[in-house]
Formats: C-alpha cells, structure tokens, sequence
C-alpha cells in the first residue's frame, strides 16, 4: 500500500489507552506516535485517562481477558460512550475466521457492558510491526486507526469550573466488585483508605451504623471523607482502588460539607 495521509480536523483530543496486561498498549502508543511523527501529522495527547474516549488494546491472539473486561466495565461506569478497538498482533495471524471470532467476543462484551457493539469501529493491525516500519502497510493500520479515533471520538471538552464544588465530604452509592470482577477477597471496615479515582484521590470510609463490615459483591450507601480536597459534583461517577486493583464503583450522591 501507498503512504497515506491523515487529516486530523479535531483541534485537541486527549485519548486513553486500555486493555489487558501485556497486550501492547505502550507498544501501541510509540507506534502511534513515531508514525504520526515519521509521516509528519499532527501529534496527539495519549494518557491512561478514559474521560473522553479510548483506544482499547485487545491481543488477536488470546482475545477478552480479565482486565480487557474490566477496563470496558470501568470505561462505561466513567461515562465514556467512545471506544475504537485496535486488535493487535494480527501478523501472527494467518486465519482470518479467528480474527473474526475474537471481533465477535469483544464486541458482545462491550455490548454486555452497554456499549453499542455494532458501532463501534474495529482496526486489525501490529504495533510492533508498525513501530519497526512506520511507512510500511502495518503504519497505514496505525493511520487507519488514527482516522477512526478522528471521526468516531469527539473533541475533548473543558472542565466547567462552575459546576464543581471543593467539599470535604460526601455521600454515595458504591459497589464493590467481587474477586470475579477483579475485586479484592476480604471486607471493608470503618477508617479504611482507599483511592478513589476522579482525578484520583485519597479517602477514608465510614460504613452504615448498622454495618460493621462491607463485603465484596454489595451495593451500599456510604460516607466518604477526601484525605485532600478535590473539586467534585453530585452524580459524579468514580471507581475505588487499593493499591493497584480496582475493587469497585461508585457515584457522588450529596455532598456534606
């Protein structure tokens, strides 16, 4: 295939880059960013963040794992209605129904988690390949898949400093994702800090009276104080780490003070 060009007509896009361990996700980010910049395009902004829309790295070879599904989980929960998948290591292989069929199981779990699965645009490319010879044809994938992001995924939104408000403490429902969702296998008691992701903070948690300890899989209604003040609003969704691991999802219900 010729060299091909992209017209990017957005004048600012923050994208995140998904999907499951070992993937490709850094290989596919250097691969997009040393095509766009061989090839002279513009540059663009790539960040783990999915407050805007995503490009969802999913291996051709071993398909919907673990973290692919939460990552679409968390995805959906944040919000995000935009999602371009790149299927990568497609150079390893030869079978075009395999191919199809991974397609037709990462498609049905967006659809399962709420994304319209039939929109959603599909590229089959390698990274790796595409980063050894960004002017070969796997670089055209990488530009294929840059002309998807433009055309699907809208422009990236400013912050409404007028709608937020800096309170230290609030209410909301939560729930904690059990050890077959990525959760965590013990409970959650009074005091407990916890990251929670908005722009990513710290909190501490304090149960219901009636409850002495939460456990994962429940859906409950709790008060959280913010170890540091963040601008936050009612309705506002976030999603629970400790440490590494997400262990659940939540949404801002009334802030306190």
């Amino acid at each position: 295939m010729g060299k091909e060009t992209f017209e990017g007509k957005k004048t600012h896009c923050t994208i995140g880059i998904i999907g499951h361990r070992g993937h490709g996700k850094t290989t596919l980010t250097d691969a997009i960013k040393k095509t766009l910049t061989t090839r002279e395009e513009r540059n663009i902004s790539l960040t783990s963040s999915i407050e805007y829309g995503a490009i969802l790295v999913v291996s051709a070879i071993d398909g919907i794992m673990s973290q692919t599904a939460e990552q679409i989980m968390i995805a959906h929960h944040m919000g995000m209605q935009h999602i371009v998948v790149f299927m990568n290591k497609c150079d390893m292989v030869d079978d075009m129904e395999m191919l199809e069929l991974v397609e037709m199981g990462i498609r049905d779990q967006l659809y399962q988690c709420g994304f319209v699965g039939s929109d959603i645009p599909f590229i089959y490319g390698s990274a790796l390949k595409a980063l050894e010879d960004p002017d070969g044809e796997w670089g055209d994938k990488i530009m294929e898949l840059m002309d998807a992001v433009d055309k699907y995924i809208p422009d990236s939104q400013p912050e409404m400093d007028q709608a937020s408000s800096i309170h230290t403490k609030f209410t909301a429902e939560v729930y904690m994702l059990d050890i077959n969702e990525g959760g965590r296998d013990t409970g959650y008691f009074d005091g407990d800090r916890l990251q929670f992701y908005f722009k990513t903070t710290d909190v501490k948690i304090q149960l219901p009276i009636e409850i002495d300890m939460a456990m994962p899989g429940e859906t409950l209604d709790i008060t959280i104080e913010l170890i540091q003040p963040i601008k936050i609003t009612e309705e506002e969704p976030f999603i629970i780490r400790d440490d590494e691991c997400t262990v659940g999802l939540g949404r801002v219900a009334t802030i306190i003070e």
